[in-house]
Order: structure tokens, then C-alpha cells, then sequence
């Protein structure tokens, strides 16, 4: 009893105090941020409208449907690493830069055309003194005919080696062998974001969205980790039958676009610059084409939402009710400044009483177009809502 009264009065003293120092807490420490700790500044390759872009030691994802200019903003980007300035799109250091282009769905031939007939006439058109293409900045791959295995492999060694500025692989669901294994995903990801760090380059990675066309809904489980630690999304999309693109900085964690960029592609099959057309709002920046609204509601269903919410329209016939979207939303979110999608669909619902959610996913895009909301990611790369600055 003696005993253990006195290795009780050894071990009081030392109460509190750190376990011995491990080579694992050592490895821990290393990774400690303090205000001292001395890092390097953030390094962005491009601007568009004035806004940095394209951060090294990260990631940058460019989406869409498919055939909607995917392909086509990127070549731009290839194109700005040594010419330049490319419509809004502008190199920032004066010196070229080093890209790879990884393709991996395309043919040898469409690889090829496009780099010699599309990004090839941007740096160096056909008018030009020099009819030469200086190529000693651009790496070029066609690894289709590769497993997803290999493709990571070559991948790693690519950018181990030539040390490129900018890495646009095209598409990242050519990395795994499904975008729906969640393990795979998340490795996938975590890789690129390692290489991008170490290689100290920006990796852009295509990725189609899903075809219920919601911008934000990347394809599968990859999307899904594409989208929390992607730096920026730019969504691209064709938005008109005359042959009008545009590209929208659709999230960023630092500078957000004042902007969509709107061109159309010449008949010598390069960009060039077009003002936002006629069938969007020229005082909505983040308009979507007029069209009649989908919330049509009836006589019969009014009586069953928070008449709170709910604006008669009595000299409008044909829509004789309509949702006040900006305090229904204003609300939901409680004077907060972010929230989270689900947080903010539940306290809708709860708000309007409305029921199902594929009707809020309605009025959740009504008030997107209206510049209600929108959607972002947080700094720690979250997917947030948060409310557009009237």
C-alpha cells in the first residue's frame, strides 16, 4: 500500500504534461502551420477578366455536358501558354509556359487535329511570318489505347520528368476503372492533388457532368470528390443552336469571374469573343435563357404552400401565382452567410411546405436564375450556398 501511495505522488507531478516525443508526433509536427511558418506565396498561371486562375499545387476542374466546348476551353488554355492572351483568358508571367495534354478518350487523329489545326492556328495563324509552330513548350499524349492503371502510371512519370507548368488531363474518369467506386475516387483525387504539389503545376481534369444537367452534379463519386477539392469549376456550355458558347466560373474558394465569357467558333475554326445574346438579361450576369417558368401553380395546389410565400399575380392569367423566392431563401438561410445545400433544402420545405424534393430542386433553380443563391465552395472545400449580393 506504501508503495503505490508513493509511485502516486511520482506520477502527480508529471499529470498534464506531453508523451514522450514519437517519430510519428515528429512527422506530425512537420505539418504544423503556424503564423510563422514560412510557405510559399500563391502562384495563379492565368486571369480571366482581370481574376487570377489556375493556382499551382492544385487542382482546377472544367465540366459539362458532352460536345459543349470542354475540349474547346482547354485548347484555349494550351494556346494562352505561349501566346499570351486568348480572348478573356491572359498568361500572367511573361514567360511561356510548359503544358501537357493528356488526352485519353480521343483518337490519335482528333488529338492530333486538334492540336495542330486548333491550338496551332491560335499561337501561330496561318497569316503569320513564321508559318512554324514553336513546340518546345507543349507535351502531347494519346493514352486511350492505355489500361486506367497505366495512364496513372505514365502520368506520374510525365510529370516527374518534364516538370510542366500546367497539366490538362482530359478526361480523369479514364484514370479509374469506374467513377462510382468511392475508394477509387478518393485515391484518384488525393494522387493528383500529391502530384500537383510536388510537381508544383496546376492539373486541370475534365469531367462530364451528369445528364440531368444540373451544373454542380459532376459524374459519380468522382464528381463528387472533384468537386470538394477542386480549387475552381468552369462549366462549360453551348447555349445556343448558332453555334454560341460560353464558360462560367461556376465555384471558386478565392477570386470569382465578374462574368460568363461568351465566343463562337469562327469559320477557320478558332475563337472569337461574342457579347452575351440577346435571350439573356443584360442585368443579370449569371442569367439563364428566358423561358416560361417551370413553377407553374395552380389554383388546386396554392392552398397547400406557406402563403407567406407566395405572390398573387392577379392581371397575369396565365400564371396567376408565383413563389417570392428572394424572402423565402432569405428565411431559409437566417441571416447566415453560407449553408449547406441539404441544411438549406430542409429549411425550405420546412418554410414553404413544400413536400417533395424534386419540386424544391425546381424552386432552388428559379432562384439561381432570379440571382437569388448561388452555389460556391467554402475554404475548406465545401460545397456552400450562399446568398447573391443585390
Amino acid at each position: 500500500m506504501k508503495e503505490e501511495k508513493k509511485l502516486l505522488a511520482d506520477e502527480l507531478p508529471l499529470a498534464g504534461q506531453l508523451s514522450a516525443v514519437t517519430p510519428q508526433l515528429l512527422k506530425l509536427d512537420g505539418f504544423r502551420i503556424t503564423a510563422e511558418t514560412a510557405v510559399p506565396e500563391e502562384e495563379f498561371l492565368m486571369r480571366m477578366y482581370g481574376k487570377p486562375c489556375l493556382p499551382r499545387r492544385d487542382l482546377t476542374a472544367v465540366t459539362g455536358m458532352e460536345k459543349c466546348g470542354k475540349t474547346f476551353f482547354t485548347s484555349m488554355l494550351m494556346a494562352c501558354c505561349t501566346k499570351r492572351q486568348v480572348l478573356e483568358l491572359e498568361r500572367i508571367r511573361e514567360q511561356p509556359l510548359k503544358v501537357m495534354w493528356y488526352d485519353t478518350e480521343q483518337s490519335r487523329q482528333s488529338t492530333k487535329a486538334i492540336y495542330v489545326d486548333r491550338v496551332g492556328r491560335m499561337v501561330q495563324p496561318k497569316d503569320s511570318d513564321n508559318a512554324v509552330m514553336d513546340e518546345t513548350n507543349y507535351l502531347i499524349y494519346n493514352v486511350r489505347a492505355c489500361t486506367y492503371k497505366e495512364r496513372m502510371d505514365y502520368l506520374l512519370t510525365g510529370i516527374d520528368t518534364y516538370h510542366p507548368d500546367l497539366v490538362i488531363i482530359d478526361n480523369v474518369s479514364d484514370l479509374l476503372p469506374s467513377v462510382n467506386d468511392a475508394d477509387e475516387s478518393q485515391r484518384v483525387i488525393a494522387q493528383l492533388m500529391e502530384l500537383a504539389t510536388m510537381g508544383n503545376c496546376n492539373i486541370v481534369v475534365v469531367i462530364h457532368v451528369n445528364r440531368s444537367g444540373d451544373k454542380r452534379n459532376l459524374r459519380g463519386w468522382l464528381g463528387t470528390e472533384v468537386l470538394h477539392k477542386s480549387f475552381e469549376v468552369f462549366y462549360c456550355e453551348q447555349v445556343t443552336s448558332s453555334e454560341l458558347y460560353s464558360v462560367e466560373q461556376l465555384l471558386t474558394r478565392k477570386y470569382r469571374m465578374p462574368e460568363k465569357m461568351y465566343y463562337r467558333i469562327t469559320d477557320e475554326g478558332l475563337p472569337e469573343e461574342s457579347d452575351k445574346p440577346s435571350l439573356l438579361s443584360d442585368d443579370d450576369d449569371n442569367a439563364q435563357p428566358r423561358r416560361k417558368s417551370n413553377l407553374y401553380i395552380s389554383s388546386k395546389q396554392v392552398g397547400s404552400f406557406n402563403q407567406k410565400y407566395i405572390i398573387q399575380n392577379e392581371s397575369n392569367a396565365e400564371k396567376p401565382y408565383d413563389w417570392n423566392v428572394k424572402m423565402l431563401f432569405a428565411d431559409a438561410m437566417g441571416g447566415c452567410s453560407c449553408i449547406s445545400p441539404d441544411m438549406l433544402r430542409d429549411k425550405v420545405m420546412e418554410l414553404s411546405h413544400i413536400q417533395m424534393t424534386h419540386y424544391y430542386d425546381k424552386v432552388f433553380k428559379e432562384a439561381e436564375s432570379r440571382g437569388v443563391v448561388t452555389t460556391t465552395l467554402d475554404k475548406a472545400g465545401r460545397v456552400v450556398v450562399i446568398s447573391t449580393p443585390t
